[in-house]
């Protein structure tokens, strides 16, 4: 959690790899790795990465909704291209 500056308690925009990866209940390592890899979504900063809190849901939400197993490298292949065609999408409406 974090603090707002009025001090009011908030979820975080971003997860760093250590509370992402206890989050899906992840060795750091694997967490890493896969974000080398391009194989789950997250953002780099110098050398660091830190994973959208709204990806993380997202992977809950779609887990929930499929009912069954899903393979987080095919799910970030599909989630990226959602993301291009909603880009796409909005920057034709403007």
């Amino acid at each position: 959690m974090e603090h707002s500056l009025s001090g009011a308690t908030q979820d975080p925009a971003f997860y760093n790899v250590a509370e992402a990866a206890t989050l899906l209940r992840l060795d750091q390592s694997t967490m890493y790795r896969h974000l080398r890899k391009g194989q789950f979504p997250g953002v780099k900063i110098g050398a660091r990465y830190v994973v959208p809190r709204a990806v993380v849901d997202k992977l809950i939400n779609d887990v929930l909704t499929v009912g069954r197993c899903i393979d987080v490298a095919e799910w970030t292949t599909r989630w990226l291209a959602e993301q291009r065609i909603a880009g796409q999408v909005a920057g034709g409406a403007a």
